[in-house]
């Protein structure tokens, strides 16, 4: 048999940025619960954030995360594309003074419009403009309002490999991929979904799946991420920040 693999990655930086309460009746709300590093826990304990998803209709909703004490930490308007929340319209979040923090602009996940940051003083500390992603124009300033020179607001971890991008990325976990005997034989194949966490120090942490299609297929994905090498930590206004990372592997048999 001929092995096929699809696979490809999306690596979007987590943040508790995000906008303003739906007037229309909930749907339905998920609650998650999440650690210090945004991670997601089985229950409450531990926990420092709590997140809740609110699905207004079938297109559309917001998630809203609020701190164990129930202060709001932000809130982001969202679009559900495969039952996926992704960021679509305004996300906003806020310091613990309840002084603005951040106000992001999304469409179909993509940065598309400003982007305002502020020190907890209230003081402007950066502002640009974005088109899918990318910064068109920019400046940052300093606590007492002087203006500095400007800076990337957010960088994806590197990889140390190929051009250290998502792809280098995706190489990495399909060179390590192997079909399993027992997955032939019992003719099993589809998508196997899996999230993990590139962390501050770089490391590859918290591999979890999210949808499996049997276990020997499951277990190969997670050994191949597993593997990855240390990364250089992604960055999110000059600081050291986790990222995290999903990642569909398709297996086909031909």
């Amino acid at each position: 048999m001929k092995l096929k693999f699809t696979i490809w990655a999306s690596a979007a930086l987590l943040s508790l940025d995000t906008t303003a309460r739906a007037q229309q009746t909930a749907v339905s709300i998920k609650t998650e619960y999440l650690d210090s590093a945004s991670v997601v826990l089985p229950s409450a304990q531990g926990a420092a954030y709590r997140c809740e998803t609110e699905q207004v209709d079938a297109e559309k909703g917001f998630v809203r995360t609020f701190g164990m004490d129930g202060r709001r930490v932000g809130v982001r308007e969202v679009e559900f594309q495969q039952g996926r929340p992704v960021a679509h319209g305004v996300a906003e979040s806020w310091f613990e003074n309840g002084q603005l923090r951040l106000h992001e602009e999304y469409m179909h996940g993509h940065r598309q419009g400003e982007m305002r940051l502020y020190y907890p003083s209230g003081q402007l500390k950066r502002r640009a403009r974005y088109t899918k992603d990318f910064t068109s124009t920019g400046e940052c300033f300093a606590a007492d309002g002087q203006a500095v020179p400007f800076f990337e607001y957010e960088k994806l971890p590197v990889y140390p490999a190929g051009d250290g991008g998502p792809a280098a990325v995706v190489y990495a976990i399909q060179r390590g991929v192997k079909y399993p005997k027992d997955a032939i034989k019992a003719g099993k194949a589809g998508r196997v979904l899996v999230s993990f966490n590139v962390t501050k120090t770089g490391e590859v942490a918290n591999v979890r799946v999210i949808e499996g299609v049997f276990p020997s297929l499951d277990e190969q994905v997670v050994q191949s991420i597993q593997r990855l090498k240390p990364f250089t930590p992604g960055q999110q206004d000059g600081e050291p920040i986790g990222v995290p990372y999903t990642i569909p592997v398709m297996f086909a048999l031909q």
